[in-house]
């Protein structure tokens, strides 16, 4: 008898594990999708304003910088970029390591509030910018989703006139 309830511990340990590991494949599959539409919307959004090197809205911590540039906010837009590079060193790091301390993982959460702000704000200009009237909407409905629709909102407005206007120099 003993022998049977071990196995039915294994298996429900295992399928918690597969579990996980399937929300884990579900994310990152949800993150190469929205990080496929950010750099769309934002080479789109580059090249209608003549910014030189519009393809680098493709390189994971430039285009944060390049976005900051379309809502002219480039000190903001450098800070997020370094922000996302300290978080993606952070996240591996956790990964490698198994004894880490307390305060780096509290860092570690600062540093995504921090990022969040700072890309729901960014992104609140840009649609200032596009669409005044439903920015408001765009913006809360992007804290309201953590985020996620975002980068889909950035891509429906890529093509919108009123971003043309020349960025600062």
């Amino acid at each position: 008898m003993g022998g049977f309830s071990i196995l039915i511990l294994l298996g429900i340990l295992s399928a918690i594990f597969y579990f996980f590991i399937a929300i884990f494949l579900v994310v990152l599959i949800y993150l190469l999708i929205t990080y496929f539409f950010e750099s769309i919307a934002i080479t789109k959004m580059c090249n209608n304003l003549k910014c030189k090197y519009s393809f680098m809205a493709w390189f994971p911590f430039y285009n944060k910088y390049l976005i900051g540039k379309i809502a002219n906010s480039k000190v903001e837009g450098a800070l997020l970029g370094i922000l996302n590079f300290f978080i993606v060193i952070m996240f591996i790091y956790f990964l490698l390591i198994e004894n880490f301390s307390h305060w780096l993982l509290l860092v570690f959460f600062i540093l995504i509030f921090v990022s969040f702000i700072l890309n729901i704000l960014i992104s609140h200009k840009i649609f200032k910018k596009a669409i005044d009237k439903y920015s408001d909407l765009f913006t809360v409905l992007s804290v309201l989703s953590l985020g996620l629709l975002r980068p889909i909102f950035l891509f429906f407005i890529r093509n919108n006139k009123n971003l043309f206007i020349e960025v600062k120099k």
